[in-house]
């Protein structure tokens, strides 16, 4: 699955967990959380088929969002990741990845929590091309 080796890449890259540390979160992070942290998701999956059966190559969507104390610590966050990932080749965990890239990025106040703590929210949307196994049938 594309989300644990993600998980497993952005965990090893010490620019992003010198910041963030080891708060890297699936679909929602701990309601005490310290800030910063990182919430992934996968948001949208495109697998490529031939006439004859899948290619096997897949291209997804994953929404990064970053909730941190300022916006210029989620500006930096986000920079990390654009340095990270934008044009990235090669494997995740076993993962090939034919190619990252950062589609989209937004930074602002976390609507729901920002009258509270004043949270900054950014947001990437990290489109990933990769091979995964395919089905044969007969």
């Amino acid at each position: 699955m594309i989300e644990s080796a993600f998980y497993d890449y952005i965990s090893g890259v010490a620019n992003i967990t010198n910041v963030i540390g080891s708060r890297i979160y699936p679909d929602t992070a701990p309601e005490s959380v310290t800030l910063p942290c990182l919430v992934y998701e996968k948001t949208g999956v495109d697998r490529q088929l031939t006439l004859l059966k899948s290619s096997g190559v897949v291209t997804a969507t994953l929404q990064l969002d970053i909730f941190a104390a300022t916006r210029l610590q989620a500006e930096t966050i986000v920079e990390l990741i654009r340095l990270a990932f934008d044009g990235f080749q090669g494997t995740w965990d076993t993962t090939n990845i034919f190619m990252a890239r950062v589609d989209n990025e937004s930074v602002g106040w976390d609507l729901e929590s920002a009258t509270e703590t004043g949270t900054h929210r950014a947001t990437v949307d990290l489109i990933v091309t990769f091979s995964e196994s395919v089905t044969t049938f007969t």
